[in-house]
């Protein structure tokens, strides 16, 4: 099975990379020499790479989540009652429990909770309890460091030094912390970095919320996506008179269109498909690749919406895309932006899938074209229903296809890269070219670097 390295990273970037650093300076001014604190050090942090590791595999099982959290406290409470003679009451292994406990419980709460607001109130809680953690630490390494150095000068002895690292004594020894002026700027950089990592939290609970939503109601797509139609023309009507048009703007939307009079759109298409679908489903089973297809058209249609595209046609694993409908300016811009969130976004699917111990092989395939597409009612009689067709729709499947032959994720022809603002085509690098249809000499592909 394939380790879920970005869920290691996650949990080791949000959750334990304050520990790692409280381990190593601990160790340091507690060892007595560097070979003991080398030694020491890498014993703990192997014990916290196996904790984060097993956090990442199965930390989405509540119980699991709650007693794995205990590892490497257990771990270093062994060693520093095997190695020392520190009681138990010492400031810094109370210090690591507690910290251990709460950020435990504030993360299996956050996995029980179904509501976002409970979600959204149990994270706040742990972004909030992760920075007065991070002070505490802070002020234990600074009364560490000025009791080492007093014992040192024999201005204290062993007794007096022990029964200032009691736990009794630190909290006069933090109210004087926080007051001295000189930690005022440490401690203004530790609440920001926190809230910024809450703040990313955030969206990811919000964008899980909307996915379930997207999939679970429906309507909720609908509105979405109606949603976004209604931002794009309000930012369509607020542009002023004299800027310039990069694109022909069409005058009227999709919906509005007469029933008999097919009219053309200037669009950028985006064609996905999943490499492989088939034979992937037949490992899966029915159940699982149909719960497969639902996130994959969920996530599309989350991505689209949020960038004023729409979803114009879904066969199997195929989903066709089109963005400048309504709002024909930067469509180029917002299908690429649209195409790396869902490439993003499809990075974790591939992690769910390796926790549910799932085949993950998931590869997508990508292409994006501008040009001119056709919409009109078509159908069987009675039945007939606003559809787009049209070359740009067909290179924009061929450049999906290729795909698979340059072992590419995604390919944008030039026609589109064109139309891209630079800091879009700066995202890209000329890959090759391709002789495509209608086409009288080759036409230069450009794909996402690395």
């Amino acid at each position: 099975m394939q380790f879920p390295r970005k869920r290691f990273a996650e949990e080791l970037y949000y959750y334990s990379n304050q520990f790692v650093l409280f381990f190593v300076m601990i160790i340091s001014l507690t060892s007595g020499s560097w070979k003991n604190a080398l030694v020491t050090s890498l014993i703990v942090l192997t014990f916290m790479l196996i904790q984060t590791g097993l956090l990442a595999l199965q930390g989405h099982i509540p119980i699991l989540r709650l007693l794995y959290s205990f590892i490497t406290p257990g771990a270093y409470s062994i060693l520093r009652v095997t190695l020392s003679d520190t009681a138990f009451t010492e400031t810094a292994t109370m210090l690591l429990w507690a910290s251990s406990i709460y950020i435990a419980v504030f993360q299996t709460l956050t996995l029980v909770f179904h509501k976002p607001f409970l979600k959204r109130l149990s994270e706040t809680a742990l972004s909030l309890g992760s920075a007065l953690i991070f002070i505490l630490f802070y002020a234990y390494l600074d009364l560490r460091i000025s009791v080492t150095a007093s014992f040192a000068k024999g201005e204290i002895d062993a007794e007096a030094m022990a029964r200032t690292l009691r736990i009794q004594s630190f909290p006069a020894v933090f109210e004087k912390f926080i007051r001295a002026p000189q930690h005022l700027f440490a401690l203004f950089g530790v609440i920001s970095f926190d809230f910024m990592l809450l703040m990313a939290r955030m969206r990811a609970i919000t964008l899980e919320h909307r996915l379930t939503r997207i999939i679970e109601m429906p309507e909720e797509a609908k509105r979405i996506i109606d949603a976004s139609r209604q931002e794009s023309e309000n930012g369509a009507s607020e542009e002023s008179p004299g800027e310039k048009q990069t694109t022909p703007t069409p005058p009227e939307t999709p919906e509005s269109l007469p029933v008999r009079s097919p009219t053309a759109f200037f669009v950028t298409v985006v064609s996905s498909d999943i490499i492989g679908f088939t034979d992937l489903s037949e490992q899966l089973g029915r159940t699982e690749a149909t719960a497969l297809l639902n996130r994959y058209y969920g996530i599309w249609t989350q991505c689209a919406g949020s960038y004023g595209g729409r979803i114009a046609s879904l066969s199997a694993d195929t989903v066709v895309t089109i963005f400048g409908l309504v709002d024909a300016d930067r469509n180029a811009d917002r299908a690429l932006n649209a195409a790396y969130a869902f490439l993003e976004e499809m990075e974790g699917l591939k992690e769910d899938m390796v926790v549910k111990s799932l085949p993950n092989d998931i590869k997508v395939s990508l292409g994006i074209h501008s040009g001119f597409v056709t919409a009109a009612l078509l159908g069987p009689p009675g039945q007939q229903s606003m559809s787009f067709y049209g070359d740009t729709i067909a290179i924009a499947a061929r450049l999906d296809s290729l795909c698979r032959e340059f072992h590419q994720s995604l390919l944008v022809s030039h026609a589109a890269y064109r139309r891209l603002a630079l800091e879009s085509q700066v995202t890209l690098e000329r890959f090759s070219e391709v002789l495509l249809r209608k086409s009288t000499r080759p036409m230069p592909l450009y794909a996402k670097k690395p």
